[in-house]
């Protein structure tokens, strides 16, 4: 596994690699502060609504007509990549449906994007924080904000394992 080194202010989980493959490692450093069950079953909803949140937000903004969406998704599909070309892939019929989702949303709010996304995100972060104060422990994104993007891909990891697939 992974040992915390001793005298770091900067960051309280110095991961040492011994062999592990980083998304092993940040999965491993994520489960730390996630592992109340009531946490867990906040995680399974606000995270995915966070992130369709931010698909729709960045969706909803553009430069020389072209969508913020394509760009975000882009980037988090190569950071999902440099992870796991397994997860990457995983991730790709998550993003049509979130995708489809937000063009309804959008419909139906008649381009208002802003009316329900931002709520929707400010909920999701409000829930998250909840499940973190049941856990009795700080959010690991503010401990290593590489984690930022490491939720998603810690819930794929729950469905892998349940599905009895091995690690992404």
């Amino acid at each position: 596994m992974y040992r915390e080194k001793a005298g770091s202010c900067a960051r309280p989980f110095r991961i040492e690699w011994s062999g592990m493959t980083k998304l092993t490692a940040l999965l491993d450093e994520y489960e730390e502060s996630h592992r109340h069950p009531v946490n867990i079953a906040i995680h399974w909803v606000a995270e995915p609504l966070a992130i369709l949140a931010l698909m729709a937000l960045a969706q909803a903004v553009s430069i020389a007509g072209v969508s913020l969406l394509w760009p975000f998704l882009l980037v988090m599909l190569i950071y999902f990549g440099s992870l796991s070309m397994r997860v990457a892939a995983s991730f790709i019929p998550v993003i049509a449906v979130f995708i489809l989702v937000v063009g309804m949303m959008n419909s139906w709010t008649e381009g208002a994007t802003w009316r329900w996304a931002v709520p929707l995100f400010v909920v999701s972060w409000l829930a998250l924080l909840g499940g973190h104060k049941i856990e009795g422990r700080v959010p690991s994104v503010f401990q290593n904000p590489n984690l930022i993007f490491v939720g998603p891909v810690w819930l794929m990891r729950r469905i892998f394992r349940r599905l009895g697939l091995s690690d992404p």
